[in-house]
């Protein structure tokens, strides 16, 4: 039995579900909990799979819609970044969602063409006071252009957001950065926090996105240098699974945050075919066991973090998920 909880320290509990699937034998439960007071802010990141790829199987897009809106509202958020958003899907949520705003331009060089990385905001809640997407290259404005070498033109959405209850201010920015280019990732995600201090005027920062790398890697160490990854800043143990990116691939039992963080980091973080993943003195392969974690949310180091969460939540009555990637989910305060 997989079992996974978003907890929050909060005064107001949305709803607490759980759902066991008879699955072929195996049966499979998860529980969210939402809510929370007037100050702790659920923030969450989350790469929801073009919609173009899958065709013709159980994955695509039509086939897993509903319960991708469906698990966004269970999770509460209150301000999110998106990613592999194509302009039938942000039609999509639009339409479905209409208690968020949704910012953010595709990085087509028309700018409504292709992929976008919106961000997206609870409209009871926040006022955007300003809000943009810039391309991740040498020439930011220009739209379309591939930077650093990056294999696909790559944005980053922003919002500088005032909380209606508090009136603190903070900066969300979130981006896909690029598969093949180290340096477009790197580049890019420096490019992405120098805008947010410049835009924010020292305001707060969460910046989040699937960044396509490991934190052993040089793109996570450079952002880590300048802001804090919320997983491990969590006041409580990070929950659910290790692994972000699970690439269609159900597993009846995962590894979970709290066992992955006592191997060590080189090991946990793993490569398939790298030294790392050797195998172990039973004959078995850690990389397997842990799986890739690429989905992030950063925080400059004002905010503290309440919980963390990965979300392995499946479809309902189905060994399937919503998308190839899980989101990730932290209840933060700005302070």
């Amino acid at each position: 039995m997989n079992e996974f909880k978003i907890s929050s320290l909060a005064m107001r509990m949305f709803m607490a579900a759980s759902a066991a699937l008879a699955l072929s034998g195996c049966s499979q439960s998860w529980d969210v909990f939402g809510g929370k007071a007037s100050d702790p802010i659920r923030v969450a990141s989350y790469n929801i799979r073009l919609a173009t790829g899958d065709k013709g199987t159980p994955n695509a897009w039509p086939e897993r819609k509903d319960d991708l809106v469906d698990l966004i509202r269970r999770l509460d958020i209150d301000a999110g970044g998106l990613q592999e958003v194509r302009p039938e899907q942000m039609a999509f949520l639009r339409e479905r969602l209409p208690e968020f705003e949704f910012v953010g331009e595709h990085r087509g060089a028309d700018r409504v063409s292709d992929e976008a990385s919106p961000v997206f905001y609870r409209r009871s809640r926040f006022e955007a006071e300003k809000k943009g997407t810039f391309w991740l290259s040498e020439t930011p404005e220009v739209p379309g252009v591939k930077g650093w070498g990056a294999a696909c033109p790559r944005v980053c959405s922003y919002l500088i957001l005032r909380d209606k209850p508090t009136g603190r201010r903070f900066c969300f920015a979130n981006t896909h950065t690029d598969h093949k280019s180290a340096l477009a990732r790197e580049k890019g995600m420096l490019l992405v926090i120098e805008r947010m201090k410049e835009f924010g005027a020292g305001a707060p920062i969460v910046f989040t996105g699937d960044h396509n790398c490991r934190e052993t890697e040089a793109p996570a160490i450079a952002v880590s240098k300048v802001l804090k990854n919320a997983l491990y800043e969590s006041e409580t143990t990070p929950r659910g699974p290790w692994r972000t990116f699970s690439g269609w691939q159900w597993r009846d039992r995962e590894v979970s945050t709290a066992a992955a963080l006592k191997l060590p980091a080189n090991v946990r973080n793993a490569r398939k075919g790298s030294p790392d993943a050797d195998k172990d003195r039973n004959g078995g392969h850690k990389w397997e066991d842990c799986g890739a974690r690429i989905d992030y949310v950063y925080v400059s180091p004002e905010v503290r973090v309440i919980d963390y969460t990965t979300v392995a939540a499946p479809r309902y009555g189905k060994k399937l998920y919503p998308s190839d990637h899980f989101p990730v989910v932290a209840t933060i305060e700005l302070k």
